[in-house]
């Protein structure tokens, strides 16, 4: 367990990372950590792989995450909720909850492709408090506290701020998008958006984790993200990293929908308004989606 996380203020001194309503947020970034160490450990052994959907696949890999992520969780905040992907749970109407994602990118991670990631945010009556995103094969952590900026953390021990900006040119902007299980953006014009933005954007990635896709678009490595279909576990922790690195987060038509309305618009501040201008067009029907 890390003793301390270097982080400090213009004056030299210990910057702490308090939780709101009581605890700290060191404790979370280690859990997270040690799920993806054992997310590593397991990468390259023969699994047990059970389909959800047609594409939806869980491995025994997500509930060895997720079960140590939940006792951790349990442990330090037992008072809490928790909303996470595989065991379920509810988001309560007030009071803190975790949204805990095990392992997302799991079609990625069973096929051992490396861009999967381990992810838990806190939610309070205010939204979102606490971010933390983790990547087990780049060694990188990101975490953020409302009000309180966003950072990434490397192997080394090494702190830096994130700080998303751009300008408004489509073509000088590197994008990240996904698309759900079910291939429903295909019935309402989402494959029409991505047409779009392949002929105006510099190149769009879709890496099949939304949740480090967000931490990427927060860091600056991407300058805008969307996706249709989207569940809490998906996007809470990586919309609090992009807020706090001073982009934009919305829902698909603009609004603050976007944490269980299934929709997500993430961008720097000034691409924003350009990428949901084409987004908002291709806004599925109103109705939720685990996907």
């Amino acid at each position: 367990m890390r003793s301390e996380i270097t982080l400090r203020n213009g004056a030299g001194d210990p910057v702490p990372l308090d939780l709101a309503g009581g605890g700290q947020l060191e404790p979370i970034i280690d859990l997270i950590g040690e799920a993806g160490t054992l997310l590593l450990e397991r990468l390259n052994r023969s699994r047990t792989v059970k389909k959800k959907g047609f594409r939806d696949l869980v491995t025994d890999a997500d509930y060895c995450s997720e079960n140590h992520i939940l006792s951790g969780i349990r442990r330090l905040h037992p008072e809490d909720s928790i909303l996470s992907e595989e065991a379920g749970g509810t988001l309560p109407s007030t009071g803190r909850c975790w949204i805990v994602d095990p392992l997302d990118g799991t079609t990625n991670y069973s096929h051992r492709h490396p861009l999967f990631s381990v992810s838990a945010a806190l939610v309070d009556d205010q939204g979102p408090a606490a971010a933390v995103t983790h990547s087990p094969v780049l060694g990188k952590t990101w975490y953020a506290l409302r009000e309180g900026g966003a950072w990434s953390l490397d192997r080394h021990g090494e702190v830096e701020r994130l700080s998303l900006e751009s300008g408004s040119d489509l073509g000088e902007c590197l994008l990240a998008t996904g698309f759900s299980y079910q291939r429903k953006e295909l019935d309402h014009g989402g494959l029409e958006v991505f047409e779009v933005l392949l002929r105006q954007a510099r190149e769009i990635r879709r890496g099949g984790s939304a949740c480090l896709d967000l931490a990427f678009t927060a860091a600056g490595i991407f300058q805008g993200f969307w996706e249709f279909h989207l569940a809490p576990h998906d996007v809470a922790a990586g919309a609090l990293l992009v807020r706090e690195a001073g982009g934009i987060v919305t829902d698909g038509e603009g609004q603050q929908d976007w944490l269980q309305g299934g929709s997500i618009v993430a961008a720097s501040a000034e691409l924003h308004p350009r990428l949901l201008e084409v987004v908002r067009p291709a806004m599925p029907p109103k109705v939720f989606s685990d996907e």
